[in-house]
């Protein structure tokens, strides 16, 4: 699938409004998902805090119709550079961008918008503001740069270029391993529930061998909205492009792992949010799904609890998060270092060629340390807490 036929896509997606989007099947999903978010810029800001930066520069890459732009306020930016593939979502991201600047009647951070195919174009040739950055965020999007290796190559190399050193790129994507892995447990490749499907197109290849490392396409529908193909991103892979333009990794995290990390902390705002779902249900309201879909909070007591529904929970656990940060290099430590643009080209050519067995190693390993491939993190991993009173 081409760049533009993407951009096509998101072009004609219609805008809903909040009313359309409480009514969702899933109204709570969605809203956890942006506490993930949430929860990922929060830790990667105290990072930045930490080495001194209180205002960070921000660049925020396939940025959709500017989902993020509240949170950027609340991080204290200084600056935001966004880009996007898709003109609607861009021109929507100026108007929402423009509505908090009338609101406002403090300080907000000043913004840049891009209409640009980072899978070809070099995003340093079109920045207005060229000072580096401090932090890269890629919500939900890195993946569909793997349609090739030139164009998940360029994609990585735009996201992280304009980072100063020491400044970090996170994202979410999803996880490539559990994709797989519900994929084989099918009979014809698909996995489903009642908010969201997962197909592998090549089932045979499915079957025989593992998927490629690039162009391995899957369709996700969720809620019956069908997406544009999408690719598998397997995450050894991508650390080991990212170790090559400079970056070093802080930590992935699948979602239930990262859910556990934060909720303690990120409780308040998970209720503010309305990222989980009351049960029991207050009376007079329905639950979003069908009984059986709560069988997990059966008998949980009086007090109500926060959940999600199981479809939504098995939808959680297939994406994951994660944060690099750009190495420093002698010279940024104020030590000369001779040659420094033909080493690095040196070194990029040499590592130009990706190495399979390389990547299938630090896939186990990363299999053994932190993941569970089978049903089990669908069904015993919930996540449940006492409803906090929101403000």
């Amino acid at each position: 699938m081409s760049a533009n036929q993407v951009a096509e896509h998101y072009n004609s997606v219609k805008q809903t409004g909040i009313d359309d989007r409480k009514e969702s099947r899933i109204f709570h999903l969605r809203n956890f998902n942006n506490w993930i978010k949430s929860q990922l810029i929060n830790e990667a800001t105290n990072r930045l805090r930490d080495d001194g930066v209180r205002n960070p520069r921000i660049f925020d890459l396939a940025c959709g119709k500017g989902g993020d732009l509240r949170k950027w306020d609340i991080a204290r930016a200084e600056t935001v550079t966004m880009a996007d593939i898709a003109s609607v979502s861009i021109d929507q991201a100026k108007g929402r961008y423009e509505e908090m600047r009338q609101r406002n009647r403090n300080r907000i951070f000043t913004a840049d918008f891009m209409v640009v195919d980072c899978t070809k174009e070099d995003i340093m040739e079109k920045m207005k503001d060229k000072k580096p950055y401090d932090l890269t965020s890629c919500q939900f999007a890195l993946h569909y740069s793997f349609v090739d290796e030139k164009s998940a190559r360029t994609f990585i190399r735009n996201a992280v270029k304009p980072l100063r050193p020491g400044g970090i790129f996170i994202g979410t994507l999803p996880d490539a391993e559990r994709i797989v892995w519900a994929a084989r447990e099918s009979e014809d490749g698909e996995f489903k529930n009642s908010v969201c499907s997962i197909r592998y197109e090549n089932v045979d290849e499915l079957r025989d061998g593992k998927p490629p490392l690039f162009g391995a396409k899957f369709h996700f529908v969720l809620d019956s909205q069908v997406n544009c193909p999408e690719f598998l991103a397997y995450f050894p892979l991508l650390q080991h492009l990212l170790e090559q333009e400079g970056m070093e990794l802080l930590f992935v995290k699948t979602f239930p792992e990262a859910i556990e990390e934060w909720k303690e902390a990120g409780a308040n705002l998970m209720g503010r949010m309305r990222a989980l779902e009351k049960y029991p249900a207050d009376q007079g309201e329905k639950l979003s799904g069908g009984p059986e879909e709560y069988k997990h909070v059966e008998g949980v007591g009086n007090n109500p609890v926060g959940t999600l529904s199981e479809s939504e929970w098995q939808a959680v656990c297939m994406y994951l998060v994660f944060a690099f940060r750009k190495r420093k290099t002698p010279a940024d430590n104020g030590k000369e270092e001779e040659n420094t643009e033909e080493n690095h080209r040196n070194e990029r050519k040499a590592a130009e060629e990706v190495d399979r067995s390389v990547v299938d190693e630090a896939g186990e390993d990363v299999e053994v340390k932190r993941r569970k491939t089978d049903e089990d993190v669908f069904k015993s991993e919930k996540t449940e807490v006492e409803l906090t009173k929101e403000v």
